[in-house]
């Protein structure tokens, strides 16, 4: 996936507690899936 706010930047994956992270490295901007939010925080 590409950073949509660099646009030329591939997303890196990291997992935490079973949740799948994308991070850009040169932004350091992290989007989440619909709902993943919510578990990380234990809401």
């Amino acid at each position: 996936m590409i950073c949509p706010h660099c646009t030329n930047t591939k997303l890196q994956v990291v997992v935490r507690d079973g949740i799948e992270i994308d991070i850009c490295p040169r932004c350091r901007g992290m989007w989440l899936d619909h709902g993943e939010l919510t578990r990380l925080t234990g809401a």
